[in-house]
Order: structure tokens, then C-alpha cells, then sequence
């Protein structure tokens, strides 16, 4: 009765009674690692639920991030139109300019031909060349 308080079974002294075998703390220790190994078993099936629950939040985080990204690219992209959009405005204005000084000037060219023209005429004229022969 003393062995058994102490963790020995009746089956824990062989039959010669030399070898005595302490399945006692055996079985004891055994219960211990089983239920250690439950606890640390819950304790990974929390572990990954939280860490599921983290990479969730930091996947749809991501998510919310580029989505941001992506809206201030656009306003990014629209104020650098504001900013090109008085430039571009002055280019146009210069074209417009040029392009008008450019007509002003083929006008002013044709004319200037049609000038040579009627000159050419007048100098190559057989009466009019008797008249300035006369003078």
C-alpha cells in the first residue's frame, strides 16, 4: 500500500522481485506530455488563427494602400496637366501668332511678286520702252 501512494503498481515489482520497474511515473509523466502537448496544440490552432487574421488585415491594408496610390497618381497626373495647361496655352498663343505673321508674310510676298510682275511687263513693254528711249 506504501508503493502504491508513491506511484508504484502491483505490477511494478517483477516476480523474482529483483527488478522493480516505476511504471507510476511513467504513466504519470506520459498524462503530462499528452496534456502538454494538447495545450500547445490549442495554443498553434490560436497562434494561426490570429496569424490568418493579421495577414487578412494587412492583405486588405495592401489593398486599401494601392488603392490610394492609385487616386493620388491620378491627382498626381491631373496637376501636372494644371501645371503644363498654361504652358501649352502660351505654345498655342506663339503657333497662332507665327502662324498669322506667316500668312501676313505670303500675302505680302504674292503681292510683292505680282508687283515684279506688272514691272516686268511695263520694262519689257515695246512702247514703253520707245517712250524712255525718247526722254
Amino acid at each position: 500500500v506504501a508503493r502504491m501512494r508513491l506511484g508504484l503498481s502491483a505490477r511494478s515489482i517483477s516476480e523474482e522481485g529483483s527488478d522493480v520497474f516505476l511504471e507510476g511515473p511513467v504513466d504519470w509523466e506520459l498524462n503530462r506530455l499528452q496534456r502538454q502537448c494538447k495545450v500547445m496544440e490549442r495554443e498553434r490552432r490560436v497562434y494561426r488563427k490570429e496569424v490568418n487574421q493579421r495577414i487578412s488585415k494587412q492583405l486588405e491594408e495592401i489593398r486599401q494602400l494601392e488603392a490610394f496610390r492609385a487616386k493620388l497618381q491620378m491627382q498626381i497626373s491631373v496637376a501636372q496637366s494644371q501645371v503644363k495647361r498654361p504652358r501649352d496655352t502660351k505654345r498655342l498663343e506663339d503657333m497662332e501668332r507665327l502662324l498669322k505673321c506667316r500668312a501676313q508674310v505670303q500675302v505680302e510676298a504674292e503681292a510683292l511678286q505680282e508687283q515684279n510682275r506688272a514691272l516686268d511687263k511695263q520694262v519689257g513693254s515695246p512702247s514703253r520702252l520707245s517712250s524712255h528711249q525718247t526722254l
